[in-house]
């Protein structure tokens, strides 16, 4: 599946429920809950943040999309998200709280902390006039 979204927080939602819809043969609920955190907290970040310094926010539709791509592999599930922003630092995900030190109930602060915390796996690639983000949940194993 491979999809555009415009950067606007609007369109998170759907885009969300499209990539759970995708996933789901492969992961389980409980990795799916995990998996639908990640999304939100990963698109929503690139809305919010994933536009280059000086675009106009007023013109969305001149604004360039978010790339989205998922993909069953080997490995499993693996998101590919690429905005347009300003390239961000190479330690972005490096030092992100625990699990048990994130505030819930915080209206900022907490995405990169969830997004790493609730995949398997990820890389970020920052580059000038682009951010890639990829991330990996691994399908449960069974007993």
């Amino acid at each position: 599946m491979s999809r555009q979204m415009r950067p606007e927080l609007s369109e998170v939602d759907a885009m969300v429920a499209a990539l759970i819809d995708a996933a789901r043969p492969a992961l389980s609920e409980v990795k799916l809950a995990a998996f639908e955190i990640a999304m939100a907290e990963a698109l929503t970040n690139a809305v919010r943040y994933g536009v280059a310094a000086g675009a106009e926010a007023t013109d969305l539709a001149a604004l360039p999309p978010i790339e989205v791509t998922l993909s069953h592999q080997p490995r499993g599930v693996v998101v590919e998200i690429i905005d347009a922003g300003d390239q961000g630092p190479d330690d972005l995900y490096a030092d992100v709280v625990a699990p048990e030190a994130i505030d819930l109930m915080a209206e900022s602060g907490r995405g990169l902390s969830l997004i790493r915390h609730c995949t398997d796996d990820l890389s970020f690639e920052p580059a000038a006039g682009h951010n890639r983000l990829v991330l990996i949940f691994t399908p449960d194993v069974s007993a």
